[in-house]
C-alpha cells in the first residue's frame, strides 16, 4: 500500500483573496494536510491522483472510493481544486486547470483552519515538507 495525502492550498493575496484557484500552485504556497489514506500502488502517480480527485469531488469509482468520499466530506472539507496538492508516497502533484503539475522541492505545510479546510492532527514530519513535528503517530483521516 502507498500513502495518499490531500493538501489544501491556503495562499492569499494582499487583499486576502485565495490565489490557488486562480494562479494554480506556486512553489512556497502554504498548504494544509487535510486527509490521508492508503491506496494500491498499482498504476502511475497521476492515475492515483486522478482517483483521489474523483473521491475528493464526490465522484468515487467504486465502493471503497465511496467510503473514502464519505469520510472526506464528514470532515467538512471542500472539494479538491486547482492549486491543491496530492502526494502519492514521495510524489507530489498539484491540481492544474487540466491535468497535474509535478511539485518540485518541499511543501510549505501550515496548520490553518478555515471554511472547508481543517488540518489533520499533528504527526511526524512528511519527507520534503517544512513541518518540524518530531512525535510519530499513525496516518490520520481515512486509514483502512
Amino acid at each position: 500500500m502507498i500513502t495518499v495525502t490531500i493538501w489544501h492550498n491556503v495562499a492569499v493575496d494582499g487583499q486576502g483573496h485565495h490565489t490557488g484557484m486562480l494562479d494554480g500552485y506556486q512553489p512556497g504556497d502554504p498548504v494544509v494536510r487535510v486527509f490521508t489514506y492508503q491506496a494500491d500502488p498499482a498504476g502511475s502517480p497521476e492515475e492515483t491522483a486522478e482517483e483521489a480527485f474523483a473521491i475528493c469531488n464526490g465522484h468515487p469509482r467504486d465502493a471503497r472510493g465511496e467510503d473514502l468520499a464519505r469520510r472526506y466530506y464528514q470532515r467538512e472539507l471542500r472539494s479538491l481544486s486547482v492549486g491543491d496538492v496530492v502526494t502519492i508516497g514521495e510524489a507530489a502533484l498539484a491540481v492544474g486547470r487540466v491535468g497535474w503539475t509535478p511539485v518540485r522541492g518541499g511543501l510549505n505545510e501550515v496548520r490553518a483552519s478555515e471554511h472547508g479546510t481543517h488540518p489533520l492532527p499533528a504527526r511526524s514530519r512528511l519527507p520534503g515538507t517544512a513541518d518540524h513535528a518530531t512525535k510519530p503517530c499513525p496516518d490520520q483521516g481515512a486509514t483502512s
